[in-house]
């Protein structure tokens, strides 16, 4: 899978442009009544934490993640009044940015731990065995993907739609992250009985596949239609060297070369 590099003298206006437009991914509106589940909210930010982490890598990725969205709380005055579960979705964040951006990167045996620690906390916990099902689509996501890495992957890696596939896994494996976390770290901070989960067993993997697949789509667009023009390589000054030696060498063989002609 291609990764999108970016020449070390514009990165940091490279990562700038991040910081600003996940800042502004506040103001971006959530998705409501999806696919006909009444009252189902969907944020946009744990997108862009995906996107982030596909675009900047796993740590750069959350950073530009962290930063946007810090900026954006100070900025609205709320940062030192947020609650705990408010603080720890920052992080949370942050780690959809850097599973995505591991798995972008083929570093999958660090995002499958990642991943996979996630799902054993949730059991080590009396909710988590009550609502023992709770993270059937965090497991299924996870084997799906073992199964791809492992036996399609590296055969189809010049195909586009297994491109597409690569990234959507990046941004889903990122999002259900955020997700499991969250879910934990709310049980642990307000006493959710197991109950509530179980009620959503059936929406979330509607919601955080929505989510994931937007930035997925975005990556794809970016890499696979405008890779020539996003991607600054060594190619590319590479190209633009040649193109100066060509110059060069007519310059020497017409105008050089008259010169000395006539003065002979």
């Amino acid at each position: 899978m291609p990764k999108l590099r970016v020449k070390n003298d514009v990165k940091v206006v490279y990562i700038a442009f991040g910081i600003v437009l996940t800042y502004f991914s506040i103001y971006m509106p959530d998705f409501m009544e999806v696919v006909g589940i009444d009252n189902v909210q969907i944020s946009s930010t744990n997108s862009f934490s995906a996107l982030n982490g596909m675009l900047f890598g796993p740590f750069w990725g959350s950073l530009v993640t962290l930063s946007g969205f810090s900026l954006y709380k100070l900025s609205a005055g709320t940062f030192f009044s947020m609650s705990a579960f408010a603080m720890l979705s920052l992080v949370f964040n942050a780690m959809t940015s850097i599973v995505s951006g591991l798995i972008v990167n083929r570093e999958h045996k660090a995002a499958k731990g990642i991943f996979f620690s996630l799902i054993c906390i949730w059991y080590l916990f009396d909710v988590g065995r009550t609502a023992y099902l709770y993270p059937w689509y965090h497991v299924l996501v996870l084997g799906a993907f073992v199964f791809f890495e492992s036996h399609i992957l590296k055969k189809s890696v010049t195909s586009k739609i297994f491109i597409f596939i690569s990234l959507f896994f990046a941004s889903l494996l990122g999002v259900l992250t955020d997700h499991l976390a969250g879910s934990t770290a709310y049980h642990l901070l307000y006493d959710l009985p197991a109950t509530a989960y179980e009620s959503v067993i059936l929406v979330y993997p509607v919601e955080r596949t929505i989510l994931a697949f937007f930035p997925a789509f975005l990556v794809y667009v970016l890499v696979v239609v405008f890779k020539d023009i996003l991607l600054s390589s060594d190619d590319i000054e590479q190209d633009i060297n040649e193109r100066k030696s060509r110059d060069m060498d007519e310059y020497i063989k017409k105008d050089v070369m008259n010169i000395l002609e006539k003065e002979k």
